[in-house]
């Protein structure tokens, strides 16, 4: 029995109409889940993000931009500034704006997998997992965090990279520093995007351009240029832990002295990074493919929080994504977000929600080292074939 072409082309639209159905009911659902968490004011929203709202709605909006309040880069102190003048509950605000976030993370998520499949269901499916994600959820709808923006504008810049548009990925990176100093636990990559001519240097002036002009309109309104230059030296000496609630490599280690430790984790982060960055060298002519670079990214996103002193719970946030990115590319590798993702949840519902450690940090920690030792040995052999 043959089938006619229109029952073909009816069946197929039928299947597009339940797939977008599906697709939108989905965000929505999200949507929704994120809503519901609006209402909470974490300690973080209480000691910081509400008091500095409140220094500038006491100040005019150009008083503002050039006030020494709170230890943000100037970029995320604009949005803060421009909340401050509108009468919503800025709790909401906070949160809506890094909600706006999460849809570009899943926009470029979905973007980076579209350089290896065009098939629209792999796209959506893309875009809905990188909503759903745990801790992106609640980084921003609960937490009021703003990991979401430095985040995006990170992967942007790598899909940039990717895609050979060399001043897009400059102004993308230097968008995503200028938001939070977290974004450079993937500037290495930029080396091997150099390296392979991805971007070219000749463009590197892309990146001062955007970085000095968002911090323009703070050094216009009266703000010291050396202040500004010097608030992520400052950020490092806030707080004196080898770990600050992260599932790192300090766990294993306890409570021993902090200065000589720290000196020791900057030294074994640099080494790690330098090591991988060297391998990438010596075997550049088979880093060909879309999925290694993807891999690399992952691979400096989680190993320099890993090994760096004074980590934050929130700091493996831009490899939670990019687990995600990696299971994408590979389905073999589901274990790589499930791992990842929980380790980072873990340290979330304990300080969020003030719940009992679901698994003690030390057996995640192990667990996390796990994945990456398997997704480091997947980048070696896959480089290493001839």
């Amino acid at each position: 029995m043959q089938i006619s072409k229109g029952s073909q082309f009816n069946g197929s639209i039928s299947n597009t109409f339940l797939a977008m159905v599906f697709a939108l009911l989905a965000v929505v659902t999200l949507l929704v889940v994120r809503g519901a968490l609006f209402y909470f004011e974490s300690w973080d929203y209480i000691q910081f993000l509400s008091i500095w709202v409140s220094e500038f709605r006491s100040m005019t909006f150009f008083e503002a931009l050039g006030a020494n309040v709170g230890n943000y880069n100037p970029a995320y102190m604009y949005i803060l500034n421009i909340i401050s003048r509108i009468g919503i509950p800025d709790l909401y605000l906070i949160k809506a704006v890094s909600v706006i976030f999460d849809f570009v993370i899943a926009y470029f998520i979905m973007k980076l997998v579209s350089l290896k499949s065009d098939s629209s269901y792999v796209k959506i499916t893309a875009f809905i997992l990188a909503l759903a994600i745990p801790t992106v959820i609640l980084n921003s709808s609960m937490w009021a965090q703003c990991d979401s923006i430095y985040t995006a504008f990170a992967l942007g810049s790598i899909y940039f990279a990717l895609s050979q548009r060399s001043k897009m990925a400059y102004a993308f990176i230097a968008l995503a520093l200028s938001f939070k100093l977290q974004a450079a636990f993937v500037l290495p990559i930029f080396a091997v995007f150099l390296l392979k001519e991805k971007i070219r240097l000749k463009d590197c002036y892309i990146f001062f351009v955007v970085y000095i002009a968002m911090l323009l309109p703070a050094i216009v309104a009266g703000r010291s240029i050396a202040d500004l230059l010097l608030i992520y030296f400052t950020q490092t000496d806030t707080y004196h832990h080898l770990n600050l609630n992260s599932v790192n490599i300090w766990q294993l280690v306890g409570d021993v002295e902090f200065r000589n430790f720290r000196i020791v984790g900057l030294f074994i982060s640099g080494l790690a990074a330098l090591a991988l960055m060297f391998f990438t060298y010596i075997c550049k002519e088979r880093l060909v493919k879309t999925v290694d670079y993807i891999r690399l990214a992952y691979l400096f996103a989680v190993i320099l929080p890993f090994l760096l002193p004074q980590m934050h719970d929130r700091f493996f946030y831009m490899a939670d994504v990019l687990s995600l990115a990696v299971f994408l590319f590979d389905r073999r590798k589901w274990y790589v977000p499930i791992v990842t993702i929980f380790c980072s949840y873990i340290a979330y519902a304990w300080y969020l929600m003030g719940w009992a450690v679901i698994i003690d940090f030390k057996i995640a920690a192990l667990a996390l080292l796990t994945v990456i030792i398997l997704v480091l040995r997947d980048y070696v052999i896959s480089l290493s074939k001839t």
